[in-house]
């Protein structure tokens, strides 16, 4: 477990960008529940994802869930069923929650976006699913009603060809 802050269940110290203390395909798998929107656009994101790429094994899967921007615009645009505090409670979603230093999104993702992402950075078989199917956490999310993740699959390739589109919602 890697966390940008010590913790209980936390291994090792430090930024999803940079894994450099794990040698090249060290994981079969790497599963990051609402990280991506953490890591700026403007360099973090891209390097953090090449170094996702860098530690799985070829074949390996990642695992990764963002907060469905798409989902959340209509969430908050919907001021028939969402009052103030509930289309504030969205906001948060979209944002962060600013709890503490790190809880900051520095950009949203839809699934185009974060195929964009994850293609670039050189995955393969990009697809979405309902659920991860790990853990119980905000990868499972519900607002109103609303699943509030975008959850996608990608992999590392063993040698056959990239996939440029994020594939239709998988059945869990």
């Amino acid at each position: 477990m890697l966390n940008v802050a010590p913790g209980e269940h936390v291994d090792h110290v430090g930024t999803a960008d940079d894994l450099s203390r794990f040698p090249d395909a060290t994981f079969a798998a790497i599963y990051a529940s609402h990280v991506l929107e953490h890591l700026s656009p403007r360099g973090p994101l891209e390097s953090g994802l090449r170094e996702w790429y860098r530690v799985l094994s070829p074949g390996g899967t990642l695992y990764v869930s963002v907060p469905d921007l798409d989902v959340l615009a209509r969430l908050f645009a919907d001021r028939e069923r969402l009052g103030v505090q509930e289309r504030f409670k969205v906001m948060l979603m979209m944002f962060g929650a600013h709890a503490d230093p790190h809880d900051r999104h520095e950009i949203g993702f839809n699934a185009e976006i974060l195929g964009y992402f994850l293609h670039s950075a050189g995955f393969v078989n990009i697809r979405r699913v309902h659920s991860l199917g790990k853990f119980g956490d905000t990868s499972e999310l519900e607002f109103m009603g609303a699943r509030i993740s975008l959850n996608v699959l990608a992999d590392k390739p063993t040698g056959e060809g990239r996939s440029a589109q994020v594939a239709p919602e998988q059945p869990a």
